[in-house]
């Protein structure tokens, strides 16, 4: 008996673990239908002490993409997506920001593309299952090859691929932010009502980050060619352009640079005499900052990567023709 037992231990000590190509597969049908299905749902988002719980409407089955995010604590927000104009009310500052957006889905991550792409910086392994929201889900982990960026671990609905739960996670394998789904109904019709305001009142004042070469280039030397001359591997540039920001009427470089998972930022404006330029380090949840000043111009970096990963970035943003 004891020969025998000894027996089966081994043998099911020699079945090799599920094949990470497995865990990517999930991650690729994940970042698929986050933008595919139709959904909604009441989530629940963590970041540091602050606890937000959320409804989201999304429909991904139409000609046009729409999402709508709701605020169920706290102050009453909105933010409504159509396709790539994105509008965020706030009820207590009556205010309202109006905006174009390379699409990015509220409760994903990055801006999408190939997962064989991401396993050159990260490994896929499935950890287990696990119910989310009454719903069975796989439990895949996202480790970096490197320190310059997070780790995640994600909980995959196992029938349709949507993302149910995620925690962020530091070096140390210390949670940084979170959300997870409370209860989710996918798959049913969902009428163009759900995607208009609920917020009471019409005097809201209306904010606009406007892309504006023309005046940008007129108003400094911000269209200048400026240049990232360090990111870590796997990032690639989605995004450049120069627009007007709502808080001010000073032209900003903005690129935009993604692995596929995590996201950074980079700003570029000219200093104003009147303004006192940043300096150091801002953190939120998984969200780090750091700012700095380069050659008149004030840099700032914003990114869901480490400390150092951000302050490297922005050390190394120049113009093209600088020594």
């Amino acid at each position: 008996m004891r020969d025998g037992l000894l027996g089966g231990l081994l043998a099911l000590a020699s079945v090799p673990a599920i094949a990470a190509p497995a865990a990517a597969e999930l991650v690729q049908k994940m970042m698929g239908a986050a933008r595919a299905l139709d959904y909604e749902g009441v989530f629940v988002y963590q970041r540091d002490s602050s606890l937000d719980t959320m409804r989201v409407i999304h429909r991904g089955s139409g000609s046009l993409e729409m999402e709508r995010l709701v605020s169920l604590t706290g102050p009453a927000r909105e933010v409504i997506r159509d396709g790539s104009k994105v509008t965020c009310k706030w009820a207590d500052k009556h205010a309202m920001l109006v905006e174009q957006r390379q699409p990015r889905d509220l409760l994903s991550f990055g801006i999408g593309g190939s997962v064989k792409s991401l396993e050159a910086v990260y490994q896929f392994s499935i950890e287990g299952d696990d119910r989310i929201a009454g719903r069975q889900t796989d439990v895949v982990k996202v480790s970096p090859h490197t320190p310059d960026r997070y780790a995640y671990r994600l909980w995959i609905d196992r029938e349709t691929g949507l993302l149910l739960r995620s925690v962020i996670t530091d070096e140390h394998d210390r949670a940084l932010e979170q959300e997870q789904f409370a209860e989710v109904t996918i798959g049913q019709t969902i009428p163009d009502s759900r995607f208009e305001s609920e917020l009471p009142g019409t005097d809201f004042v209306r904010y606009a980050n406007d892309d504006d070469p023309a005046s940008a280039t007129a108003a400094s030397d911000i269209d200048a060619p400026w240049g990232v001359n360090w990111l870590p591997p796997g990032f690639a540039l989605h995004h450049d352009k120069s627009q007007r920001m709502a808080s001010s009427n000073v032209p900003v470089r903005h690129f935009v640079y993604s692995d596929g998972l995590a996201t950074v930022s980079v700003f570029i404006e000219k200093i104003r005499a009147e303004v006192a330029p940043l300096k150091g380090f801002s953190l939120v949840g998984a969200v780090n900052a750091f700012s700095s000043v380069a050659h008149d111009h004030q840099v700032t970096v914003v990114g869901e990567v480490p400390q150092n990963t951000v302050r490297r970035i922005a050390s190394s943003v120049a113009p093209r023709n600088s020594e």
